[in-house]
């Protein structure tokens, strides 16, 4: 019994590669990880970081609406450079695997307006405003339920 509990205590001790990423503060079109973060340039600064990749683009490049609270209104589309390869990403129809893209639709809109990065075991990791910071959540039913999308990048390392 000891020596499950010291096993245990070790797993807890592990560090996780997304706990590095935890506590960003978030800003609307942030884009500076020492100072704030968006939910998309979050993701961009992950795969820079762990995998090395840099995608040539940033919230700023398709989201022009400047209010803090603008996807309560939103009737575009931000996200739909998605569906385009040419933006370097493919849509994935299974379940999402580890450095996925998951778009959601939350708030007032029926587009998606929010992505989080999937970090396993049913768990994303995203920044938003009413958060503030970014944070690590349970990707089950309510997530699942806005989900607009799941993507990869297409040179996605093995």
């Amino acid at each position: 019994m000891m020596n499950g509990g010291i096993i245990y205590m070790e797993l807890l001790d592990m560090k996780s590669w997304y706990n590095n990423y935890e506590g960003i503060p978030y800003k609307h079109l942030g884009d500076d990880p020492k100072k704030a973060l968006d939910c998309f340039n979050l993701i961009k600064y992950i795969y820079l970081k762990e995998l090395n990749i840099r995608i040539p683009y940033n919230t700023s490049n398709f989201c022009d609406c400047p209010f803090e609270d603008w996807y309560n209104g939103l009737s575009g589309a931000p996200f739909s450079n998605f569906n385009d390869p040419q933006y370097g990403w493919k849509k994935n129809f299974s379940k999402p695997n580890i450095y996925n893209a998951i778009l959601i639709s939350l708030g007032s809109t029926n587009c998606a307006n929010h992505c989080a990065i999937y970090v396993g075991n049913n768990r994303i990791l995203h920044t938003m405003q009413d958060i503030g910071h970014s944070r690590i959540a349970v990707y089950g039913k309510y997530y699942e339920q806005y989900t607009e999308g799941i993507y990869e990048w297409v040179d996605m390392p093995n």
